[in-house]
Formats: C-alpha cells, structure tokens, sequence
C-alpha cells in the first residue's frame, strides 16, 4: 500500500511539473482538446490594440501657425482614452477542420476620445473607428502545445475612420493663416492593414514578438467616402512595425495527489513593453508644416497586478503626428499615465 501511495505521489509530481510547464491559464485546462486553440487566442489577445483612460500632457513640437482655441484644448487635457474592441465572430476550434482552426473573424470596434480643460470642458471630435478583421495562424496548430514556440499569423483589418462632425476642414485667421478645425471639423478616411506577426513564447518566462505590416487609405465614395483634403496630405501608405516584450501571465492550480480538496494557487503578474511605429510614403505635397513628420511612434509600458483583474496601470509616450483624426497637421510629444483594461483576455 505504501508502495503504491509513493507512486500515486510522484506521478502526481510528475503531472504537476508537466502541467506548470504549459503556458495556460489554468494547469487543469491543458487536458482540454481545445487547448492549442486556447493558447492561441490568448496569444492574439495580447496583440491586440491596447485599451486604457489616462491623464496626458500634450506639447507642440513646433509653434502653431494659429494657436488653439478654446474649446480645442488650450488650456490642456483632463482625460484621453482608448476604447477598443475586436468581437468574436469566428474563432477556431479544435473540432474545425484544419483551415477553420486557423481562423479567427472579428468585428472590430475603437473609439478614441479627449477631454480638454478649456470652458466646460468639452470633448474633442474622437476616433470612431469600425470594420471587420482577420487572423490566419500560418504556422503549426500542432507547435501551439510545446513549452517553447515560435507561432506566426498574419492579421488583416478594413476599418472605416472618422470623427462625426460636418463643418469646414479648416479654419483661417485674419492674418490668412490656415490650419485643420480640430473642434468641428470633418475626417473621414478607410484603411486596410496588412501584418506579419511572429512571437517567441516562453511557457515560464516571456512572449517577445513583432510585427511587420502595411497600410492603405481607400476611397469608398458615398457615406464613407474619403475626405478630398486628405489627398498629398494626409498620408495614402504607411509602412507599420511592432515590437512587444510580455512577462508571461497565467494563473496555475496545483492539486495535491493524494487530496482533491489540497489546491495550490499561484497569480502571476503581467507587465510588457510595447513599440509601434508608422511611416508614411508618398506624396505629401499638401501637408502645410514644412517638415511632412513622416514617422509617428509610440511605446507603452503595461503593468497588470494581477491575471485575474481586467484593470491595470498603464505609461504611453508619443511623438509624431497627432494621432487624433483632424488633428494630424499638429506634430506633437504626448505622454500619458493612467488605467490599463483589457476585456477577457485571459
């Protein structure tokens, strides 16, 4: 009997060790058929546009031709936030065929808005930002089950861009100076973007990862047309490149083999390092600013205190282009401390 309880016990060690050697959230999920495709939807929801509310601070890298405004921010900022979402339509299972197991089809959704201190703090024209997108898993569903891999995919999003105002594109002084109108001024514009993503994952450690892509404005006509203004302006092609360095997170439960009741919980935290840059080509004959600011990056720091909270904190710094729709003929340095959240990516 004693014999036998030894045995029980170092197979139970030996499951245990094996299982906390599986990058899942939970050690017991990895007996699941559909743990490959689990971890590979987690892996896509950490790539993911990032979702956060922070407090900027916003300075021109040159002097505006007209200064701004009140109720366009000049007074500063009290809120920006990022609110996006890519919903589910599609994502494979294991009991898919092979090509369907690739697959994962969303919806997506962003909205980008920024509170200005100015009188009554008003919000400014935001990001509203919604088509479809796909990710196509290129390399081994097979290789998603080992302790180290290194996965690919491709991503391709069509999303319609624009910020629901109708007045003028842009404003004059009485001096004849002109420049966009960042308060009530109209942006429409639709992009496909086009990634290569590869990662390295570590089950114990890290998942580094980047990302090389392209993206083209397209003119639709109609109630999504594209803004003529934007023409030798705005940018038609951008070149994209990611870089991400993630502290794996996950969430293991050990059982004692000789109890059930006996659990073992250990969290992880989570923290990463984010990068994306954009260049843009072509001409841009029309931008006004001497300088055509080709190249905008960002770079986030993420910290998640815990795998089993959906609120964390987040530290973004930008410089180029001002991100926000209309406001791109304003080269800016934005950072920003605030709340990172994320929707069931665990």
């Amino acid at each position: 009997m004693k014999r036998l309880l030894t045995v029980v016990a170092l197979l139970g060690v030996l499951f245990t060790q094996a299982q906390e050697s599986l990058w899942s959230p939970d050690s017991l999920s990895a007996s699941s058929p559909n743990f490959a495709m689990n971890r590979y939807h987690q892996l896509l929801g950490y790539h993911d546009q990032l979702m956060y509310l922070a407090f900027p601070i916003i300075n021109p890298l040159r002097t505006r031709t007209i200064p701004l405004r009140d109720g366009e921010g000049k007074d500063g900022y009290w809120l920006e936030g990022n609110f996006s979402n890519r919903f589910v339509i599609h994502r494979g299972k294991y009991y898919n065929p092979k090509w369907l197991q690739r697959l994962r089809f969303t919806f997506d959704v962003g909205l980008t808005p920024r509170l200005t201190r100015d009188e009554s703090s008003p919000l400014l024209p935001s990001n509203n930002k919604f088509g479809l997108g796909l990710d196509l898993l290129v390399s081994s569903v097979g290789g998603l089950i080992k302790e180290r891999t290194t996965p690919a995919w491709i991503t391709i999003q069509m999303l319609h861009y624009s910020n629901g105002q109708a007045d003028s594109f842009f404003i004059r002084d009485e001096e004849g100076n002109q420049r966009h109108n960042y308060r009530s001024g109209d942006f429409s514009t639709n992009s496909l973007r086009v990634l290569f993503n590869i990662a390295n994952v570590s089950a114990r450690n890290h998942v580094i990862s980047t990302a090389v892509g392209w993206q083209k404005e397209i003119d639709f006509k109609g109630p999504l047309g594209m803004n003529p203004e934007l023409d030798n302006s705005y940018g038609k092609q951008r070149l994209l490149f990611s870089f991400q360095w993630l502290k794996a997170s996950r969430l293991v439960t050990i059982n004692n083999a000789l109890s059930s009741k006996v659990k073992k919980v250990a969290k992880k935290r989570q923290f990463s390092i984010r990068t994306d840059l954009e260049y843009i080509l072509g001409n841009l004959s029309n931008f006004t600013l001497e300088n055509k600011y080709r190249l905008g990056a960002h770079t986030y720091l993420t910290y998640m205190p815990s795998i089993t909270n959906e609120v964390g904190f987040l530290l973004h710094a930008y410089v180029g282009r001002d991100y926000l729709n209309i406001r791109y003929d304003d080269a800016v340095f934005i950072g920003e401390a605030g709340l990172y959240m994320r929707i069931n990516k665990k």
